[in-house]
């Protein structure tokens, strides 16, 4: 009987390899591989109860790596044993598929994607475990760190090697359509944190968007995810904590370093931001524009692509509060077809005349509709001059609307107007030189009747930020379209700021409004918005009065600009300036403007 039962008992299918050293002692570190029996252990403990095998197959498994062709061999006998592979024996589906095989032979490889599809088929109780351990492979190890692994060089080569991992899940989708339901909560969930290092980041965010290319109707989706973590970047590393990082007040003067050694190296160093996150941040934008860059250009499938990524602009980017970065995603994808501006600076325009948005989306819309016409080159000057008048117009008639009223004058209750007031002021003043090259130019900014809106009741140079008050004054005076100085003397007269010892605080009743596509920071992804973007160029009014110019805003970075454009003028923030006392409507007392980066057109003295 015992004799029977010892030939009946399987104890394992990988055994320990006893060294001939006389003492019986097993090498721990060492597995031979030899009879496989999972099947077998596996109906050991569902007929007996018997768990040695089976646990003895656990250990093995957890601390062997077999040779390839064992590993083929293990993964062909675990998949005619998938039937006995009930929830109670998850541990030993976690370890089979937890084993190494990306590094594989073709053969091995093969076959494990053969079990993992049978399992996923007959037991689909394992589905989620299975893409769990999948979608972790995206995040790729130190092995396979690439220099430059943000350009699109990188992506190329990470995308080859996880070759084999998409096409197992592409399989898997075929096979399982709802499958990819699990994938999508798994890519949400296994999301590297945005401390991790750069490399792990911009190494899951390429196989997320390689996800794209087989499962198109899924696109939507992805992408949410890829802006839902581009939001989570760049809201953690605003604007002064890159410059801080990168212009620290030690460096801000002239500094001493070595000159020689490797060019290419120092040239890579110098595209590398200091903030990591930053860093990361920067990687992440350059993935986006050349993932943008291939589906437009390689695949044809811009049109589609544009609509979601509108979408999702919508959804994420413009309810969230002051970004910096994530909106160029927008900027950059309007710039290879004309009519992609027209429509995404439309669909701002009708944002706008909705009531049924909120006053924080209706102003923020409207704040991006003065920073596209401002700052993109593609935007042609006809169109620039058709939005203008189309937000005149609607000023026009809301001062028509309040003439006949008598109400407050409180910028709450018109915040929208002298929103839109504002954004009309900001583009005159930025595109001067284009909207005064000519007399139909001027004939066309007569026409605008911005005189009427300037000395209207509601009096909206009271409420600008001073610098595009200002700067609008003196380029309207200079031809003769509006007289806006006496009205801001006035206004100042009215209310004066408040001086503490250390600080200006300006007078409440100031917009709160911020311009999106103020100056890009960030330097490998920056390349391609340069080519695009539009740096303020003096009016030569200003050079000869000397009274207001705008700089690119980058406040404490003219060693970045002075690389992309001659034309980008000094900013000194409002820490580094002598201290002024303002007067409230962007005037010092010795007669020169000062205005604080914080919220932002660029404008300076």
């Amino acid at each position: 009987m015992s004799t029977l039962t010892e030939k009946r008992r399987v104890s394992s299918i990988l055994k320990p390899h006893s060294p001939p050293n006389g003492n019986g002692t097993p090498s721990r570190n060492k597995v031979r591989f030899v009879e496989l029996s999972i099947e077998s252990a596996l109906q050991e403990v569902l007929d007996h109860n018997r768990l040695t095998g089976y646990e003895e197959l656990l250990e093995n498994l957890r601390d062997g790596d077999p040779e390839d062709d064992k590993f083929k061999a293990i993964f062909l006998e675990a998949k005619q044993a998938v039937p006995l592979m009930k929830p109670h024996f998850g541990k030993l589906v976690e370890q089979l598929l937890s084993l190494r095989w990306l590094d594989r032979s073709e053969e091995a490889q093969e076959a494990y994607k053969q079990f993992v599809l049978e399992l996923s088929i007959v037991q689909k109780n394992y589905c989620t475990m299975t893409m769990a351990k999948l979608v972790k492979l995206f995040i790729p190890g130190k092995a396979v760190q690439l220099p430059g692994l943000g350009g699109s060089a990188g992506c190329e080569e990470l995308q080859r090697q996880m070759g084999s991992l998409h096409d197992l899940i592409m399989r898997l989708k075929n096979v399982i359509p709802m499958i990819f339901d699990v994938v999508l909560t798994q890519l949400r969930k296994s999301f590297p944190y945005y401390k991790r290092p750069s490399w792990e980041v911009a190494g899951y965010l390429c196989n997320v968007l390689r996800m794209t290319d087989y499962s198109s109707i899924y696109c939507d989706e992805l992408l949410d995810i890829v802006f839902f973590h581009l939001l989570q970047l760049d809201v953690n590393v605003p604007r002064s904590v890159i410059e801080e990082a990168e212009y620290p007040d030690d460096e801000m003067m002239f500094e001493m370093t070595e000159t020689g050694g490797d060019e290419e190296q120092n040239a890579e160093d110098s595209d590398t931001m200091k903030h990591p996150v930053a860093e990361t941040l920067d990687q992440y934008m350059e993935i986006v524009f050349n993932y943008i860059e291939q589906t437009v250009k390689t695949n044809g499938q811009g049109d589609r692509l544009f609509k979601i990524i509108l979408n999702q602009f919508e959804t994420h980017i413009l309810p969230t509060h002051n970004t910096d970065h994530a909106q160029f995603v927008m900027f950059y994808i309007c710039s290879f077809k004309l009519t992609y501006a027209e429509h995404f600076i439309s669909s701002l325009w009708k944002n706008v005349n909705n009531l049924n948005k909120s006053p924080a989306v209706r102003q923020t819309s409207v704040g991006y509709i003065a920073s596209m016409l401002a700052r993109a080159k593609f935007v042609p000057l006809n169109y620039l001059k058709s939005m203008l008048v189309e937000m005149s117009h609607w000023v026009h008639n809301y001062i028509q609307r309040s003439d006949s009223m008598h109400h407050n004058q409180s910028l709450k209750a018109h915040l929208l107007f002298y929103s839109v007031c504002q954004a009309i002021f900001y583009v005159v003043a930025f595109r001067a030189n284009h909207l005064t090259s000519s007399s139909k130019n001027l004939a066309f900014l007569q026409s605008l009747q911005l005189s009427s809106i300037v000395t209207c009741q509601l009096n909206p140079l009271r409420v600008c930020l001073p610098t595009v008050a200002t700067a609008f004054a003196g380029i309207t005076r200079a031809y003769q379209l509006a007289y806006c100085h006496t009205i801001l003397e006035r206004n100042a007269r009215r209310k004066l700021a408040t001086v503490y010892k250390n600080s200006t605080q300006l007078p409440e009743d100031c917009l709160d409004t911020f311009f999106p596509f103020d100056p890009y920071l960030l330097t490998k992804s920056g390349k391609r918005i340069e080519p695009f973007y539009l740096q303020y160029q003096a009016h030569e009014m200003d050079e000869e009065s000397g009274e207001t110019s705008i700089s690119s805003g980058a406040a404490k970075g003219r060693k970045r600009y002075e690389s992309m454009s001659e034309d980008v003028d000094d900013f000194i923030p409002e820490s580094k300036r002598h201290k002024h006392r303002n007067t409230g409507n962007g005037m010092d007392v010795g007669g020169e403007f000062t205005f604080s980066y914080g919220v932002s057109p660029g404008f300076h003295s």
